[in-house]
């Protein structure tokens, strides 16, 4: 499973591209790995994924 990062303050990592993202993805698949990415859900709240880990 695969989950976009979503920005958090206070950190100096950065979402990837979505062009970047889908090519992740075709790579993983034409290597026959099945691959899911997961929907980013919880941002207005700073609880999706990436965003927890920066709280204090």
């Amino acid at each position: 499973m695969f989950c976009p990062l979503n920005p958090a303050p206070g950190t100096k990592w950065t979402a990837s591209d979505p062009a970047d993202e889908r090519e992740f993805v075709r790579r993983l698949e034409a290597k026959g790995i099945s691959t899911t990415v997961r929907d980013t859900r919880g941002r207005e709240i700073d609880g999706a994924c990436g965003q927890l880990a920066a709280a204090d």
